[in-house]
């Protein structure tokens, strides 16, 4: 979990960098609420680099469960349980 974690933070890191922002420290425990700095249309960028990255997509089928956090979002990239 640590690795998908790692890849998370990194994608977040290359958004805010898109966005020609210095990019922050993310940690798994930060919340991703308004207060975090991306809108929307970042958090689109961010997804689609997570999909390159992992090649999975668990929004395919509409959104799943409340994703609250970074670590929230990197769950969603990482192994599932009984796989």
């Amino acid at each position: 979990m640590e690795q998908i974690v790692a890849v998370v933070i990194a994608c977040i890191q290359e958004v805010f960098k898109n966005k020609g922002q210095a990019p922050p420290s993310v940690r798994p425990e930060d919340t991703l609420d308004a207060e975090f700095g991306l809108d929307s249309l970042d958090y689109a960028e961010l997804v689609i680099r997570l999909e390159e990255k992992t090649g999975m997509d668990p929004f395919a089928d509409g959104t799943p469960g409340n994703i609250r956090s970074v670590a929230d979002l990197a769950a969603l990239y990482g192994p599932k349980k009984g796989a």
